[in-house]
């Protein structure tokens, strides 16, 4: 047809609603519209009601047939549409004009379209997780091109839009490690409104996504190991990622061999922190292995011992080692008394993960051996009166630091404690709707989600839920005892109203470590999370209004809604030929009087306003 460049620029085809501002024809179309397809055909039959018709007649650039004297139907037969601007009219003439006006003529609603040559997506078939692409759906040969709405699939509808003057439409897209392998389609329709037949849509063909992301591993980022009796452990640090992650192992004591696979058979395990690293083009990612030995005796080295003169001259004054199985001396905690003689400073610590740490342990009388016992970094001094405990990197979940002291005179042993805290913040925090997806609908349930990912220790969270500015909720977890990162997470109940329509929710999880943490406590906010509310609509003012009419004065009749979705507004009049419109303020200095009922309607539902306009004389 040679026509298809014009095809992308025909918006202004034009859908004609036949109103009229004379009475009704007494004559019937059918059927009463017409859509068809440009170079397609229609036939439309125009019947007389009553006996007085003259004759019948069509208008039309296409298929008119001029006026058939004593015909009371006829018929318009379009072979062949080939323009774009067709306004049909019935017309009928009277054999008795003095109860009837000379001609009535009423317009035949024609929608002219084409349907698309065919959909095609263009999208990168490779991205990158958390970056911003630009997709396009190219929708060639459809007209007209106003009325065709565009969607962008991912397994279900996730975008829509209008077509541009280029005849596609371009979508800002983001995505993530769970599309990875997702496939992606254009579906393009013609959409004229509810009261016109439903064209079928047309769909591009599919594209499967590939998405680059970092490691991810599939279980925790740490996890707690108890070595079994036979010394045995495997150790599973496999993560999913594109490209395929490649490995790293750590381990607490040097070794040669370089380990790359993901999963590690140890043979005979030793206690310690274990690091496995998973790396591709995207990033990497630390997993830990916190593997726990049997339980520790306090040994003292050999040069506190090391003259059996002096050793013996130990066990007679307090007997403060015993011997164990090996044939090694231990420090003997059973005969500790109360009121130990040793100062830590600080006396609590609380030190973030991976980082520097050191402790000054204090005698306050003379002290024979004096130390630490600790996994990482124990020390001793016989010579000194105080000692510290110094790591350079704390990474041990497990770490419990016991400085002991054995004196010269009664209590003659004796230990403290310190008081660590080693704190990490999490990996992320998140908020997402419980089982919903889209919009909310005014004062029903829904349920927030808030999930932190790897937080330690967990009894000092608190996760503060925040509508706006204002908090709503907090969450404290000081029921849980956990040392090590885990995974929680809080749920927040709301019923949104619409004034909450926009806003915006998001939550933060708060470390409170006490005044030895950082100040201010260190914290991690999650993304915000805008809610729509849906809500039916309601009138501002009264539902009834009483309006006064003065001849020749401008009358307004507002209608005007609250509604969300933004409500339509449909008027009925009380004389047929009154045009009203659809807007929701009525402005006209031709009202007549009567009742006038305005509807404002949305997809949640429907709500009538009565106007009664009343005659009043106009003051002289």
């Amino acid at each position: 047809m040679g026509k298809i460049a014009f095809f992308a620029a025909c918006s202004c085809l034009l859908l004609f609603k036949g109103q009229s501002m004379s009475p009704p024809c007494p004559f019937v179309m059918q059927p009463p519209r017409v859509m068809v397809e440009y170079g397609g055909s229609f036939i439309v039959t125009c019947s007389s009601t009553i006996d007085q018709t003259e004759g019948m007649g069509w208008e039309s650039t296409e298929g008119g047939t001029g006026l058939r004297i004593g015909a009371k139907h006829i018929q318009l037969n379009v072979t062949n549409v080939d323009q774009w601007e067709m306004e049909p009219e019935c017309f009928m003439n009277f054999n008795d004009t003095q109860q009837q006006p000379q001609q009535c003529t009423d317009k035949l609603p024609v929608i002219i379209y084409k349907m698309p040559d065919e959909v095609t997506l263009e999208i990168d078939p490779i991205m990158e997780e958390h970056k911003s692409y630009m997709v396009k759906c190219k929708v060639p040969g459809v007209a007209p091109v106003d009325n065709v709405i565009v969607t962008l699939f991912k397994e279900k509808s996730i975008m829509q839009d209008k077509l541009n003057a280029d005849s596609e439409s371009v979508f800002n897209l983001t995505v993530n490690k769970h599309d990875h392998e997702k496939k992606f389609m254009c579906v393009a329709m013609l959409d004229f409104g509810s009261t016109w037949e439903k064209l079928p849509p047309v769909k591009s063909a599919s594209s499967v996504l590939q998405v680059k992301y970092q490691p991810v591993f599939k279980e925790p980022n740490v996890e707690m190991v108890e070595v079994p009796a036979n010394g045995k452990i495997t150790l599973d640090c496999t993560a999913d990622g594109n490209p395929t992650p490649e490995y790293q192992w750590q381990l607490p004591e040097s070794t040669d061999q370089k380990m790359v696979q993901p999963i590690l058979n140890i043979q005979k395990a030793f206690s310690g922190t274990y690091n496995c690293t998973a790396s591709n083009t995207q990033g990497s990612s630390v997993k830990q292995f916190v593997v726990k030995d049997a339980p520790r005796s306090y040994t003292v080295l050999a040069a506190v011992v090391a003259v059996p003169a002096a050793l013996g001259a130990l066990f007679l004054l307090s007997g403060p080692f015993i011997v164990n199985q090996n044939g090694a001396f231990t420090l003997n905690k059973g005969g500790y008394s109360d009121g130990c003689s040793l100062n830590l400073k600080p006396s609590r610590v609380v030190v973030g993960f991976g980082e520097a740490v050191s402790v000054l342990c204090e005698a306050t009388r003379p002290v024979r051996v004096l130390g630490w016992e600790s996994a990482i970094g124990p020390s001793h001094t016989q010579q000194e009166q105080s000692v510290h405990w110094k790591v350079d990197s704390l990474i041990d979940w497990i770490e419990e630091p016991i400085c002991y002291g054995v004196f010269h005179t009664a209590p003659r042993q004796c230990e403290e404690k310190l008081n660590l805290v080693l704190y990490k913040t999490p990996d992320s925090v998140t908020i997402r709707p419980v089982d919903h997806t889209g919009p909310m609908v005014e004062s029903k349930k829904y349920q927030l989600l808030c999930e932190v990912q790897n937080i330690a220790p967990v009894q000092y969270l608190t996760l503060k839920w925040y509508r706006g500015d204002t908090m709503v909720h907090n969450h404290s977890f000081s029921d849980l005892t956990s040392s090590s990162p885990v995974q929680v997470s809080s749920i927040l109940e709301i019923f949104p109203t619409r004034a909450e329509n926009g806003a915006s929710y998001r939550c933060v999880a708060e470390l409170e470590l006490g005044p030895e943490g950082p100040q201010p406590p260190p914290s991690v906010t999650s993304d915000s999370l805008n809610v729509s509310v849906h809500f039916p609509p309601t009138f501002i003012g009264s539902e009834t209004e009483v309006v006064e009419l003065i001849t020749g004065a401008e009358v307004v009749l507002n209608c005007t809604a609250l509604g969300y979705p933004t409500p339509v507004y449909t008027w009925q009049s009380p004389s047929p030929i009154q045009q009203t419109g659809d807007e929701a303020i009525l402005m006209s200095s031709s009202l007549v009087p009567g009742a006038y009922i305005c509807t404002a309607s949305n997809s949640l539902g429907k709500k009538s306003k009565n106007f009664m306009v009343k005659a009043k004389t106009k003051d002289v």
